[in-house]
């Protein structure tokens, strides 16, 4: 059986919270009820561009090279390009690759690293938040931009405006420019399942995401930043809502040969604080400027002294570079002493503490542990999750020398971090009631290719998540005879 799949991203969406929330979210109870749910580990770290890449490919980020929205592609001291669609589509395959190969027609809305817009054979892209203005070529084919237009009006890139970070602006005003947004993209949705009849429709909701940065500190009272507010401190859960809603909406459309997924990218959770990670490696030692800034200021623009650097941060949860000779330009730390150098800073990043000397629950990883791939090599070294994600890390100097805390950035105020595990759901179409499970980003795409009726390629590192007994071609009477038939001839003894 070849089922079709409509595919609902809804990036940052919490566990926890549809768990709190469940009850008043009958069309994802109602899923989860009928089939396989449960967390989905994210990347490491938990970051959209790779990890919804991670998602569409079923691997690594070393296969594409980006854990961030900026990467290199040799061993420059800085990430100098933008991530972009033809990255991807040079590097890896993906489902909007592979399915249309089988005939599959595919259509895939507001995808992260979707600019440009991918040319999917006889199938559809409307471009995401990275589009630089609406002057451009957003869709492919691009005649498709004039049809969206005649549906939803004027394409929404963003919460954000073109002059506008969403963290700055009014509430009210981007409260609204995020549930316009959202209903533009559910809009699209049902268009390419009923108009365009597609077999395959990937969304990306960015709602779930944009709003826990902005309204988290209303309703969490353990939240460090908590403000009580009868006008917000429901501004979440009525979005989470709104987007079930619209899932049952979808929902109703489909025939009894559509399989359903819902997942999310990460999770967006409460954000405690951030570590001046670039301050601390100033502090001991390991990083070296020729000058200290006079104001807040991006490790790019400060002047380093890279001679004697060994280490520098970047990112948004924790990434650490070391200066490897014979890798990087003006190179100190010698191969023979990479590990012993990350197991000394891995034991030194678990003893960091809250600034009320409050023990972190934090995890390391080394890049060569948990990535591979061709690109893995110009990743971070270093990977730190500190405090389960509650602790981001800025890598911002000027904070004051030594200066370990803060929270804002240079974008504004923020009430979230990413989380490492979201939620996801997948039932309908004969998905057999599982219940409760744990899964991976990388267990998506072989699971969309196995309901799809398409073999998964051996590359990919996901498992299948749902499986189904073969089809058989022989009754049991049919059988019989068959094998007496076969015995007969001596075929079988």
């Amino acid at each position: 059986m070849r089922r079709k799949v409509v595919h609902i991203g809804l990036d940052g969406l919490n566990p926890d919270l549809v768990l709190e929330w469940r009850a008043e979210l009958p069309n994802l109870d109602s899923l989860m009820k009928e089939g396989i749910w449960g967390r989905i580990e994210s990347t490491v770290p938990p970051i959209t561009p790779q990890a919804w890449t991670c998602m569409m490919s079923g691997k690594n980020p070393g296969h594409f090279g980006f854990w961030d929205f900026t990467y290199r592609s040799d061993y420059t001291y800085a990430e100098p390009n933008l991530v972009n669609s033809k990255v991807v589509m040079e590097r890896v395959e993906t489902l909007y690759t592979i399915l249309p190969r089988f005939g599959k027609k595919v259509a895939i809305i507001n995808l992260p690293v979707s600019y440009p817009p991918p040319k999917i054979e006889n199938g559809f892209s409307i471009s995401c938040f990275m589009i630089p203005t609406l002057g451009k070529q957003f869709t492919n084919p691009p005649e498709l931009k004039e049809e969206i237009i005649e549906i939803i009006g004027e394409y929404i890139i963003d919460a954000s405006t073109s002059d506008t970070n969403y963290r700055v602006m009014d509430k009210d005003l981007v409260l609204k420019r995020i549930y316009d947004m959202d209903k533009q993209r559910f809009d699209l949705t049902e268009y390419f399942i009923s108009q365009k009849r597609c077999d395959y429709v990937f969304t990306v909701i960015m709602g779930t995401d944009r709003m826990p940065h902005l309204f988290y500190k209303y309703f969490d009272e353990n939240h460090v930043r908590y403000e009580k507010s009868d006008k917000y401190k429901n501004a979440l859960k009525n979005h989470y809502k709104f987007c079930d809603s619209k899932i049952g909406r979808i929902r109703d459309m489909l025939d009894s040969n559509t399989v359903m997924i819902i997942n999310s990218d990460h999770s967006v959770q409460r954000l405690d604080g951030r570590i001046n990670l670039n301050e601390w490696l100033l502090k001991e030692g390991y990083l070296r400027l020729n000058k200290y800034p006079e104001k807040l200021t991006l490790l790019r623009n400060c002047v380093v002294d890279w001679r004697n650097t060994r280490a520098w941060a970047t990112g948004y949860t924790g990434q650490i570079y070391l200066n490897v000779r014979g890798r990087e330009e003006y190179s100190i730390v010698e191969p023979k002493d990479y590990h012993n150098l990350l197991d000394e800073l891995s034991e030194k990043m678990i003893d960091i503490t809250d600034p009320k000397g409050r023990k972190l629950d934090t995890k390391v990883f080394k890049r060569t542990d948990i990535h591979s791939g061709p690109f893995s090599r110009f990743g971070p070294d270093l990977f730190i999750n500190f405090d389960d994600c509650r602790w981001n890390i800025s890598e911002l100097i000027g904070h004051g020398k030594g200066e370990l805390y803060s929270y804002d950035t240079l974008l504004g105020a923020d009430d979230g971090g990413h989380g490492q595990y979201g939620f996801f759901v997948i039932a309908g179409a004969g998905v057999p009631k599982l219940g409760e499970t744990e899964a991976h980003l990388l267990d998506i795409a072989p699971t969309v290719l196995t309901l799809m009726g398409q073999s998964v390629p051996e590359d990919m590192e996901g498992r299948i998540l749902v499986k189904f007994e073969s089809e058989k071609v022989y009754s049991e009477e049919d059988e019989d005879k068959v094998k007496k038939r076969l015995a007969a001839l001596g075929y079988l003894g």
